[in-house]
């Protein structure tokens, strides 16, 4: 959906354009969902696989907005504890 939906405000300021082009991410995001979409994967293979034992190791993420639930999702994939803090009553949609 990233691919699809985003503007790309980081494309203008990024400093990577001072040395060859921005990078495209959304470009790369829509590349994968593709490519996903052509073999008719879905993600339920990682997502059945479960979580990794517990490691004890903590992460504090600041922000639920797209990239920190992202970001608490994929570290409790891998074991490690996740907490989210927001200034906001509820997460960004």
């Amino acid at each position: 959906m990233l691919g699809r939906m985003c503007p790309r405000p980081c494309e203008g300021p990024c400093r990577r354009q001072l040395v060859e082009h921005p990078i495209t991410i959304c470009w790369l995001h829509r590349f994968a969902a593709d490519e996903c979409l052509e073999e008719e994967q879905t993600g339920e293979l990682l997502l059945a696989v479960g979580p990794a034992p517990e490691t004890g190791k903590r992460v504090a993420i600041i922000g639920a907005g797209p990239a920190g639930l992202a970001a608490a999702f994929y570290l409790r994939l891998e074991g490690h504890g996740a907490k989210i803090f927001e200034a906001l009553p509820k997460p960004a949609a």
